[in-house]
């Protein structure tokens, strides 16, 4: 492929010079709405309130994971299979099978019908987060005759 010429180079870059980018993206602020206040704190605008601030996202963190665990604990049901899931400490129970024997406001205890690790009773107290809920037989019936 050969060069091009000088000329030819500058009529093209005067030509895109010249034109205005199409917008086809929002304005950064527009499309991260948050942006402006992390700006402000990068700037150190808001060190007074870093405090403050980080107490607040404490304080709604925290929120909304007791809001998911109590979701998560109303779809439970005793009974249940489950699989606790990588959420879970010690990693060593990632993956284990169990049933539900029980539940109460905080979490499950589930059977995992063999003692594992420091459990040697084979049940485990959960929270509910830690536990993802395994289709019913029937459930799963379904899935393969949908799919």
């Amino acid at each position: 492929m050969g060069r091009k010429s000088k000329s030819s180079r500058r009529r093209r870059r005067a030509r895109h010079a010249s034109s205005p980018a199409p917008r086809t993206a929002p304005d950064a602020h527009e499309a991260q709405p948050e942006r402006p206040l992390l700006d402000r704190i990068a700037a150190g605008e808001l060190d007074p309130h870093l405090t403050a601030i980080a107490e607040a996202i404490r304080a709604r963190t925290e929120l909304l994971e007791t809001v998911a665990s109590a979701e998560a604990l109303a779809e439970l049901r005793v009974g249940d299979r489950v699989r606790i899931n990588r959420r879970a400490t010690p990693r060593y129970l990632h993956g284990v099978e169990g049933t539900v024997l029980a539940l109460d406001d905080e979490g499950a205890t589930v059977c995992v019908h063999r003692p594992i690790g420091r459990f040697k009773s084979g049940e485990i107290r959960c929270p509910p987060l830690v536990l993802d809920r395994l289709p019913e037989p029937h459930e799963r019936d379904r899935e393969q005759v949908a799919a």
